[in-house]
This record gives C-alpha cells, structure tokens and sequence, in this order.
C-alpha cells in the first residue's frame, strides 16, 4: 500500500501548506524541512524546496509574501484548492473553481497568467506538457502562485 502524499492546502491570504504569508524566512525554512521538504538551494530572497517545485520569496524584511508551487514529475505531494487536487483538474476547472471563491465577478480565462484580486491567487502558464497525472493530455496549469501585497 502506497502512503499518502503530503498535502499543501491553498488558503488565500494566509499560505499554503505549512508557509504562512508574513513569516520568518527561517520559519518557513523549519515549517518545510519538517514537512519533510528541506531547503536545497536558494538565490537573493528566493528560497528553492523539492526540486524548485515549490519557492518562496522575501521581501527586504525577510518575511514571507509569495509561493509558488508547480507539479513535480515525481510526485511528492499534492496541492488542494477547496479539496480539490489542483493538478488533477483541468486548467479551465480549476479556473472556474477559483474564480466563484473569489467573490469578485465575472473572471475571463486566460492561459498565460491571472490572478484573482480578492484572494491574490495566481495561475501560471496553461500547457498539456504540465499534465503530470493525465499522461500530458489535457491542459493544466503549470503553477499556482499565492502572495500577499501586506507583506512586500
């Protein structure tokens, strides 16, 4: 029996999974090491965990205001959206998902890069070659970003 992956919930405005907007860059470092995801490498305020599939980066203060996550080829862990796998749901369903929590209005696809005003929630470049679950048949998203303006 295979173990369950980790999960790194998106809560808008707050983080995702263990990273929380507003910290320390030392406490995000400790939160994912001992989400089993140590630092590996990092370059001026990015910070780069499991393979560059997820970064962050700080602001002058060296507190948390974005992560980005992205599908890893391996997979490692999930990433949930309202207990959604955002990397098991095509880009236009995950779109459609975000944009009804974010309570904004009507929202127009595109598969380049938007983000959800309300809930500063990116998505990133849509392409099947990011289809690491489906055997790159459909059209996913390659990274979902959260950050927060209060923290830059």
């Amino acid at each position: 029996m295979q173990a369950a992956l980790p999960v790194l919930d998106i809560r808008p405005l707050e983080g995702i999974g263990p990273m929380r907007l507003g910290e320390s860059r030392a406490a995000v470092r400790l939160a994912l090491a001992a989400f089993g995801f140590p630092l590996e490498s990092s370059h001026g305020p990015l910070d780069y965990f499991c393979d560059a599939a997820i970064q962050t980066e700080c602001g002058p203060d060296e507190r948390l205001w974005f992560i980005g996550v992205s599908a890893h080829i391996v997979r490692r862990f999930s990433v949930r959206f309202q207990r959604q796998d955002v990397f098991a749901l095509s880009a236009p369903e995950l779109f459609a998902l975000m944009a009804v929590a974010d309570h904004s209005g009507p929202h127009k696809f595109n598969v380049y890069e938007y983000c959800f005003p309300r809930q500063i929630l990116t998505l990133w470049d849509v392409d099947a070659q990011y289809d690491l679950q489906g055997g790159k048949r459909r059209a996913v998203w390659n990274q979902g970003q959260g950050s927060d303006i209060r923290y830059q």
